[in-house]
């Protein structure tokens, strides 16, 4: 099985959402790491874009784990960072290798007792009112049948993500898109949640979507200025 996690050790300056320092994250990845390798997670992939680390910074970082592969890569940081991930895994999609199923967990996040390989065809994900119009689902952790699926899901919630601001779905959209035309207001700030553009991608049909009411993961989220313990 493959395992691909995805981090930011060290967020850039300008990052004011930061809450946990350098070694709260790496404390957190290293659990994370822990967990897939004791739940039996073969083939582990890293890759991480902090702005102030290499690639070999990285691979010092974690040099205890023999068979980690590890990437990194330089980006620009969206305000929505959901962007940054979809890019992340884009970039790792192509080493990882082809026709294995493929578990995708933050880096924050930690297997638990619960946690299980699922059965499923193409995608297994934990939805949150899926069904429903402003239906999302979880993107700390999901499966994937392979890299070539993994590939055209980022790219769709990519396409989804940058294109939704842009729709006309009802009267106030409407005058909004009127209003950006008549003063010539080009830039539409990109605030769709990856949670929610992947449910649309998902919900299009297609990929064979099998629903989870567990994903058997947990870990600490920073909101509202406090620590927050996510059970998925």
């Amino acid at each position: 099985m493959i395992a691909v996690v995805t981090s930011t050790l060290k967020p850039g300056n300008n990052n004011t959402k930061g809450f946990y320092n350098f070694d709260e994250r790496l404390s957190q990845t290293i659990q994370t790491l822990n967990s897939l390798y004791q739940h039996g997670f073969e083939h582990v992939y890293l890759i991480d874009n902090s702005p102030s680390l290499t690639e070999a910074g990285l691979q010092a970082i974690f040099t205890d784990f023999k068979s980690l592969k590890v990437y990194h890569t330089h980006q620009y940081q969206f305000d929505n960072k959901g962007i940054n991930e979809l890019l992340m895994l884009l970039l790792v999609s192509e080493h990882l290798p082809k026709n294995q199923p493929i578990f995708k967990i933050s880096g924050r996040y930690c297997l638990t007792e619960q946690f299980m390989v699922p059965e499923f065809t193409a995608f297994a994900v934990k939805g949150y009112d899926y069904h429903s119009r402003n239906g999302a689902v979880s993107t700390r952790g999901y499966w994937v049948k392979d890299a070539d699926k993994l590939q055209c899901f980022l790219k769709d919630c990519l396409t989804e993500v940058f294109a939704y601001p842009e729709r006309i779905v009802g009267v106030r959209s409407l005058i909004k898109k009127t209003i950006q035309f008549v003063f010539k207001r080009p830039y539409i700030p990109v605030n769709v949640s990856i949670e929610f553009a992947a449910a649309n991608v998902l919900k299009r049909g297609k990929l064979n979507v099998t629903l989870l009411s567990q994903l058997g993961i947990r870990g600490l989220v920073a909101g509202n200025n406090q620590r927050e313990e996510i059970i998925e």
